[in-house]
């Protein structure tokens, strides 16, 4: 597997050749890469990069971790080491921050094996988290934390942390105020599920924004993901 860029006036390229494992390859496309003339392709644009340095360094991160980054799927991996990390960072650092995803179940003791963390900050935090990721993890940074729209969300980064792919968003959408009566809107409604609030746990000594279970069970359930339905179920109802 060989993963490169390259770049047009417009563009900038994430590139990945060679991928002989379809489980690889069904990974790289369910992270957006499209398949093009045998290889895979991310595009951004090029207002995505603030910098020339910028992107240069998260050019020489993709190809030195490209490989490893859409391989960790199907390995197991520490999730705790790059959260602490991330939450050490984020605390020190007054950002208002949320988990979702299935760390926020691994966090309760739900018997689950998260694919990756997903971490949601504020939209008013956004740039003051990436300027802390930029600092902290110059190393890890394995595309630009983008304002533009990226994925369907107004802003998106993403980091493969201590062996661990760790993604940034911000969207007013999950912005823990947006909960609020008068901003209720059809976004959830509209795709049958509940509004998303969170509930403040405190894990290793950090304070934690989670997804209520509610809202996880519902997600799981819209997606059929059968072995995460049956782990919530469980931890739900440990007796039956």
């Amino acid at each position: 597997m060989r993963c490169y860029c390259y770049e047009t006036d417009s563009e900038f390229f994430f590139c990945v050749e060679g991928v002989e494992n379809t489980q690889i390859e069904d990974a790289i496309q369910h992270m957006a890469w499209v398949k093009t003339d045998g290889k895979f392709v991310r595009a951004y644009p090029q207002s995505a990069f603030s910098n020339q340095d910028e992107k240069q360094l998260i050019s020489d991160n993709y190809v030195r971790l490209g490989q490893a980054f859409f391989e960790s799927s199907f390995v197991g991996f520490d999730w705790e080491k790059p959260l602490k990390l991330v939450a050490q960072q984020f605390s020190t650092n007054g950002i208002e921050w949320y988990i979702v995803g299935s760390v926020g179940d691994a966090v309760r003791g739900v018997d689950v094996k998260p694919f990756d963390i997903d971490i949601v900050v504020h939209t008013r935090n956004f740039n003051i988290a990436k300027d802390i990721c930029f600092s902290a993890f110059p190393d890890s940074i394995i595309a630009p934390f983008d304002t533009q729209g990226t994925l369907f969300l107004q802003c998106f980064g993403r980091m493969f942390l201590a062996g661990v792919m760790v993604e940034i968003v911000a969207d007013e959408r999950w912005n823990l105020d947006y909960r609020q009566s008068e901003n209720k809107n059809s976004v959830w409604r509209d795709n049958g599920y509940t509004q998303p609030e969170y509930i403040k746990t405190v894990w290793r000594g950090y304070d934690l924004h989670l997804e209520t279970m509610q809202h996880r069970y519902e997600t799981e359930m819209k997606r059929n993901r059968t072995d995460k339905i049956k782990a919530i179920e469980e931890y739900l109802n440990p007796s039956e």
